[in-house]
């Protein structure tokens, strides 16, 4: 490619950073001005040091890239299966959890299990009396009602 061919394209970045600009000076944003000045300036310098001929290749080499992703139904197939893989792994993982956490709950309630329920018996017999007094006043007694009502004892 010639220096004179990509001369209009200094050319028309430039007027687009221009413009952006004076849109930002309308707007009154100082700062914008400054700095779409400078990004305006960014393509005459790509042009003279010989780098925008890069610029353009790599821009027509990305679109080349996203035109065959979009329309190439493998690549979307592909992306089907990695969606399908990363649900099943995460599902794995969570059910992986899921049966520790069962597995934990039956060895608890399994050899120990009589050692559990012996201190929940305890418990529940040293909370009697105090649920008996409480019954004595009648405030307590209906707050006590609305918690039973709710599950919570």
């Amino acid at each position: 490619m010639n220096d004179l061919v990509l001369l209009p394209w200094a050319a028309l970045l430039s007027a687009l950073a221009l413009f952006f600009a004076w849109r930002a000076n309308r707007a009154g944003d100082r700062a914008a001005v400054v700095r779409r000045l400078g990004w305006a300036l960014v393509p005459w310098a790509l042009w003279l040091i010989g780098a925008l001929r890069l610029v353009i290749r790599i821009a027509d080499a990305v679109a080349d890239w996203a035109a065959g992703f979009v329309f190439r139904p493998s690549v979307w197939l592909g992306l089907v299966v990695a969606v399908v893989a990363v649900v099943m792994i995460v599902a794995g993982t969570r059910a992986k959890g899921r049966s520790k956490s069962r597995s934990a709950t039956t060895d608890v309630s399994g050899a120990g299990g009589q050692a559990v329920t012996s201190k929940r018996r305890t418990q529940r017999s040293a909370e009697a009396p105090k649920r008996s007094a409480a019954k004595g006043d009648d405030d307590m007694a209906e707050i006590e009602d609305i918690l039973r009502r709710h599950g919570i004892q």
